[in-house]
């Protein structure tokens, strides 16, 4: 398998873990940084902004694979639109 191929597959497991998390932790997210910036690397919130440059300037400089998932936490009456 070269390694194309082999960054394809990784890069598909490590979104899909990022999914599983954003849906196992979305609640708490917005009770806790509604409207904030929130990066997350390996399950673990790496950090919080109010920019997602603000967010990532920390990792740039960093010889990373992957930069961590970011999110941008919606408000809690962002979200009741989407359940009705």
């Amino acid at each position: 398998m070269n390694s194309n191929t082999q960054n394809i597959k990784k890069g598909k497991t490590i979104l899909q873990s990022h999914d599983r998390w954003l849906a196992e932790h979305l609640d708490e997210l917005i009770d806790k940084y509604p409207g904030k910036i929130v990066a997350v690397m390996n399950g673990e919130i790496v950090g919080i902004g109010d920019s997602y440059q603000e967010v990532y300037a920390p990792f740039q400089n960093q010889k990373l694979d992957w930069m961590p998932f970011t999110v941008r936490v919606p408000y809690h009456d962002d979200v009741q639109e989407f359940l009705l």
